[in-house]
């Protein structure tokens, strides 16, 4: 796999960025980008200036830091995120009902847990779909998800469910399977590729979301689902670099926020 190959941008995604420049360019705070990125959690200098110059795609998560920071509305510069994150929190205030769907979040840890729902953590690392995400944060509990435990057994199987922790997937490489922003329910017990199935990896320092499998001579084969956009495979040979790979865990299910 080239580590080169990059998700694409889309004239949208840049429509977007260009939007986003235009506040950031009216702030009062005239922090730089690092301080800007560490003080509202959207990642390093360099993060924060391929957003604001259309390099890559706002996720939801700078989108909620630029919207904090800048004093303004998600929508006013991306109203395809500003719908999505209205759909987010329309599930949230149903929290306290079962029945709602597999998917709810707990206005605190506190709350009472739901009838028939299990609370899982969802996580600060964000797994890329693409080249690969460098993480270099501590790793912190974004929030608590109560999430159906019918559901759970379902989908993901009958596992301890501390077990399962949940990620946001970020990039185009998976697609048509996993989309980006996807919630991904991780096993992170397994840290064997015992079988082919998706995995969230570290290679290199970079954390990747992808098909895997070990081939019988040793070498350990990722690759997307996304051939058209994402073509080459990368291949490592366990025998001489296996120091440089850790598997984080075993993707078990994921889900996908979709609108009418």
């Amino acid at each position: 796999m080239n580590d080169q190959k990059k998700a694409v941008v889309s004239e949208e995604n840049r429509e977007e960025s260009r939007r986003l420049r235009l506040l950031w360019d009216q702030r009062k705070n005239k922090m730089s980008q690092a301080e800007f990125g560490q003080t509202f959690d959207i990642g390093s200098q360099a993060a924060v200036g391929h957003f604001l110059n259309g390099h890559s795609a706002i996720s939801m998560k700078a989108a909620r830091g630029f919207a904090k920071g800048l004093g303004c509305e998600i929508s006013d510069f991306s109203p395809r995120l500003g719908s999505e994150a209205a759909d987010l929190q329309s599930i949230a205030g149903t929290a306290v009902m079962p029945a709602s769907g597999p998917v709810s979040i707990p206005e605190s840890w506190s709350e009472q847990l739901p009838e028939g729902y299990v609370r899982l953590e969802h996580l600060s690392p964000t797994p890329s779909m693409g080249a690969g995400t460098t993480w270099t944060e501590p790793l912190q509990v974004v929030r608590h998800l109560d999430v159906l435990e019918s559901w759970v057994r379902q989908k993901v199987g009958s596992v301890d469910y501390n077990r399962i922790k949940i990620l946001t997937g970020c990039g185009q490489s998976m697609l048509p399977t996993i989309h980006d922003q996807d919630l991904v329910f991780v096993d992170i017990n397994q840290n064997t590729i015992d079988l082919p199935g998706i995995y969230v990896v570290d290679v290199y320092g970079r954390l990747l979301l992808k098909r895997a499998l070990i081939l019988s001579d040793g070498t350990l084969v990722l690759k997307s689902d996304n051939f058209e956009e994402f073509p080459d495979e990368e291949r490592i040979d366990l025998r001489k670099s296996a120091d440089i790979v850790t598997v984080a865990g075993r993707v078990k299910a994921w889900w996908t926020l979709r609108r009418g």
